[in-house]
C-alpha cells in the first residue's frame, strides 16, 4: 500500500478483468487475455498495473476483481497484492452492464454502505501518470460522495481520434464543490465518430475523450441501474438473494437472462446525472498493436519491447517480441509481434482487423492457435 494511503472512507474499486482481446494476437489467447499481457511499465501485466494504480488512493482490502469462470486462474497470479476473496466471478460474460451490476450486488454483500463511493474501471488501460491519475480520482471520489450523479474521466483529446467514443460537456459543476480540477456536465455521450466529426470534436473545445472509468455511490448506482433498466433492477434483486443462499447454482440461469450489453449504452447514457473529471495524464484503451504503440519505450525503427531491435532505414514500426531479435529493413509504419512460435505482421493502419485473423482460425478449426 502506498505510504500517504488513508483507510478510512476510501472509496470501493471494482475492476473489470473479463475480455479477450482478439486484436492482441498472437500475443492474446484464451489462455493469455489482453490484461494479463505484459503492456505495462516494464512488461507489467495491464491488470497488475491497475491495481497498483489504485492501490495509490486505497487499502488493498477495498480493491475488487471481477472476472470470468475460465479467466480466475489466469488472473490469479496478477491479483497477489489483494486478497484471493476479492476476485468476484461472474457466471460467463455478458459484457460491462450484467457485470457491474453483480459486482455492485456482491460489494454490498461484503459490507458496502449505500454511501460508500465505487469507483469501476477497466483492467487493460493504459495511463502514463499515476500520481496525476490519483489526483483525478480523489477528486471524482468527492463529487461523487457530495453530489446525486456519476462522475466518469474524461482525457482531453490531442488528435482526432476515430477508435474512442467523446463525451460532450455543459455546464460546470456548482461552486459550492471545491477542488481545482474541472468538472463539468456530460451532456452527451457519442460513439466512435468518423474522421470529419472528430475533427470538429477537437476543434470545439467542447469533448473529452470517453475513459470508461465511473464513480458514484453504491446506492445511487444501484437505484441510477434499477430506474433505467427494469431488467437490471430485477436482476440485482435476484442476485443479492442468491449470494445470500448457500446454494448459488441458480446464479448461472439468471445471469443468462441479461442482455449482453455495456455499461455505457445501458445505463450511462440515460442515467439523469453525469459529471467528467478532466484528467490530466495521457491515457488510452490499447485497442490494438497500433495503440500499444505509445505506452511501450522507444526502439531502433520505432517503439516496441524485444530482447532487441536491430533497424535499417526503417521507422514508425510497434514491435512486440518479448525475449526474441528482430530486425527491420526498410519498412515503415509495420506491427511486428511474435509470440511462440506464431507471427503477426501487418501495417500498423490495419491493427483493429487483427480480429479477422482470429475469425479465420476458428473458421479453419485451429484451436491450438487461440
Amino acid at each position: 500500500m502506498h505510504p500517504d494511503v488513508k483507510v478510512l472512507k476510501a472509496p470501493l474499486v471494482l475492476i473489470l478483468a473479463g475480455g479477450a482481446g482478439t486484436r492482441f494476437w498472437p500475443a492474446s489467447r484464451r489462455a493469455a487475455p489482453k490484461h494479463v499481457l505484459g503492456l505495462g511499465p516494464d512488461g507489467t501485466s495491464l491488470l497488475k498495473a491497475t491495481i497498483d494504480r489504485c492501490l495509490r488512493f486505497v487499502h488493498n482490502s477495498r480493491v475488487h476483481v471481477i472476472t470470468t469462470p475460465d479467466q480466475v486462474e489466469i488472473v490469479g497470479p496478477e491479483c497477489e497484492a489483494i486478497p484471493r476473496e476479492n476476485i468476484f466471478v461472474e457466471p460467463a460474460p455478458r459484457n460491462t452492464a450484467p457485470a457491474i451490476a453483480l459486482g455492485l450486488v456482491a460489494l454490498s454483500r461484503r459490507g458496502g454502505g449505500p454511501h460508500d463511493p465505487v469507483v469501476i474501471l477497466p483492467a487493460d488501460a493504459w495511463v502514463d501518470d499515476d500520481e496525476a491519475f490519483k489526483l483525478a480520482m480523489r477528486r471524482a471520489v468527492g463529487v461523487a460522495r457530495s453530489e446525486k450523479t456519476i462522475v466518469t474521466l474524461g482525457v482531453p483529446p490531442d488528435r482526432a481520434a476515430t477508435g474512442y467514443g467523446y463525451l460532450e460537456l455543459g455546464d460546470p459543476l456548482g461552486s459550492h464543490v471545491g477542488g481545482e480540477i474541472p468538472v463539468r456536465a456530460v451532456t452527451r455521450f457519442h460513439e466512435k465518430p468518423d474522421a470529419a466529426t472528430a475533427e470538429a470534436y477537437l476543434a470545439s473545445g467542447n469533448h473529452l475523450w470517453n475513459a470508461g472509468i465511473f464513480v458514484g455511490r453504491l446506492g445511487y448506482l444501484w437505484y441510477v441501474m434499477g430506474a433505467v433498466r427494469e431488467d437490471l433492477d430485477v436482476a440485482m434483486q435476484i442476485f443479492g438473494a442468491i449470494l445470500e443462499e448457500p446454494d448459488q447454482s441458480a446464479l448461472p440461469e439468471e445471469y443468462a437472462k441479461l442482455e449482453s450489453i455495456s455499461f455505457d449504452h445501458a445505463v450511462m447514457e440515460q442515467a439523469p446525472s453525469v459529471h467528467a473529471v478532466e484528467v490530466g495524464f495521457r491515457w488510452s484503451d490499447l485497442g490494438d498493436w497500433h495503440a500499444v504503440g505509445q505506452a511501450l519505450d522507444e526502439v531502433d525503427g520505432g517503439r516496441g519491447l524485444a530482447d532487441r531491435v536491430v533497424a535499417v532505414d526503417a521507422k514508425d514500426n510497434v514491435v512486440f517480441a518479448p525475449g526474441k531479435t528482430v530486425a527491420l529493413l526498410g519498412v515503415e509504419g509495420l506491427v511486428v509481434v511474435a509470440h511462440g512460435d506464431e507471427i503477426l505482421v501487418a501495417p500498423r493502419g490495419r491493427a483493429q482487423d487483427v480480429r479477422d485473423v482470429v475469425a479465420t482460425l476458428e473458421d479453419g478449426g485451429a484451436e491450438e492457435l487461440l
